[in-house]
C-alpha cells in the first residue's frame, strides 16, 4: 500500500441484483463513466507533498466477475464479509484511473452481489448514488437494444438477454484508508 492510499478514505456500496448479464452491466458502467472526468482521474503526490489530480486521456472500468454458486449461502456470506474487509484494507491503486474497484459475484443462477468501492476524494456518497442510478438506467437501455447517453457506438455490447431490477442496496460508510 502506498503512502497516498493510507491517507484516503473509501466509500463502499454493496447491492443485491437479480438476473444480471455481466458484460452488459460492465458496458453500462463504462458508458456512465465515459461521460465524466471522474473516471479518468488519478492521484499523485507533488513535489510539495500534496496530492494532485491528474486526468488520463481515457480509463477502462474494470469489473471483476466471480462465481460462488458451488458454495453454501452461509459460506458465501462469510466470504463476502472477508472480501469487503480485505478490499478496504488493501486500498486503491491511486496512480491508475478510475479510482474505484468493482466486483460482481454470482451467488445463484439468478442472484448476484455487486460491490463497488471508490475514493472519497473522487466523489461523495451522494454522487456515488447518482452514478449507481445512472448505471442502472444505462443497463436498462442496453438491454432494450438502445444506446445509453454519451456512449460511443464502438463500445456497445452485442445482443443482451433480459435482466432484473435492482433488488436492494446497502452501503458501508467511509473507511479510512
Amino acid at each position: 500500500m502506498s503512502a497516498i492510499s493510507e491517507e484516503l478514505r473509501t466509500e463502499q456500496f454493496v447491492m443485491s441484483l437479480r438476473g444480471v448479464v455481466p458484460y452488459v452491466y460492465e458496458q453500462a458502467w463504462q458508458s456512465v463513466l465515459d461521460g465524466t472526468p471522474l473516471s479518468r482521474t488519478a492521484l499523485h503526490r507533488g513535489p510539495d507533498g500534496l496530492l494532485r489530480r491528474t486526468l488520463r486521456p481515457e480509463a477502462r472500468f474494470r469489473l471483476q466477475v466471480v462465481d460462488w454458486r458451488a458454495t453454501r449461502a452461509e459460506v458465501q456470506d462469510a466470504r463476502l464479509a472477508e472480501r469487503l474487509a480485505g478490499e478496504s484494507a488493501a486500498g486503491l491503486p491511486l496512480d491508475r484511473a478510475p479510482l474505484m474497484c468493482a466486483t460482481l459475484i454470482r451467488r445463484s443462477d439468478r442472484d448476484w452481489t455487486f460491490a463497488w468501492r471508490f475514493a472519497r476524494e473522487l466523489m461523495d456518497r451522494r454522487a456515488g448514488l447518482r452514478i449507481l442510478e445512472e448505471a442502472a438506467d444505462a443497463y436498462a437501455v442496453l438491454l432494450r437494444g438502445g444506446i445509453p447517453r454519451g456512449t460511443p457506438v464502438a463500445a456497445l455490447p452485442g445482443a443482451a438477454s433480459p435482466g432484473g431490477p435492482l433488488a436492494g442496496l446497502r452501503t458501508r460508510g467511509p473507511v479510512a484508508r
